[in-house]
């Protein structure tokens, strides 16, 4: 029932196809724009947060160097902490050797004097006690000779000051031979 010849409806047919396809050609030209500027965008804000990163990293190795000083610094602190403990891990507790000398002493006894050093441990050391009598001189030897501190005890010498001592009250005077052990002064 169609009574349009058949050369227009193809001509119709062919209007309305090109009229769709003006209309994909035109929405595909959108794509492609809305693509190209999506593009643009992401490019710029990729150039931006690059150029931030250059100049970060840039400002971060001017504060590394700043700090240079700083980690020589603190290398030589811990250089200077090593040396510290080496030294003290060689430290000999002077103290202790005193203090250990001073609670063997029986009662009755005084040292006239004690001098220690790095030398004196493990070879032998005369050491000038003056006592109230005999008896408390030989006390001295046997605290000694039963003492962990020393080893090969032994007189010297035993000598009776008469009346005119320059250690009132204790007129013995006793030159006792003693060897500090090494490890005494360990910590």
């Amino acid at each position: 029932m169609n009574l349009l010849p058949h050369e227009e409806k193809r001509q119709l047919q062919a209007a309305r196809s090109n009229t769709l396809l003006l209309r994909y050609n035109i929405f595909l030209i959108g794509v492609i724009v809305f693509l190209g500027a999506g593009t643009g965008v992401t490019y710029v804000f990729l150039n931006n947060t690059g150029a931030n990163a250059e100049a970060q990293i840039s400002e971060n190795q001017s504060k590394v160097s700043s700090y240079a000083a700083v980690q020589s610094q603190a290398n030589e602190f811990r250089s200077n902490l090593t040396t510290a403990k080496q030294i003290l891990d060689r430290e000999v507790a002077y103290t202790k050797v005193i203090l250990e000398i001073s609670n063997a002493l029986p009662a009755g006894i005084v040292l006239e004097n004690l001098s220690l050093d790095s030398q004196t441990f493990g070879t032998e050391t005369i050491l000038i006690a003056h006592a109230k009598d005999y008896s408390r001189a030989l006390a001295l030897k046997d605290a000694f000779g039963k003492s962990p501190l020393f080893s090969n005890v032994h007189f010297q010498s035993i000598t009776s000051a008469d009346g005119g001592s320059a250690n009132p009250g204790y007129p013995i005077t006793v030159n006792l031979g003693v060897t500090i052990k090494k490890d005494a002064a360990k910590s």
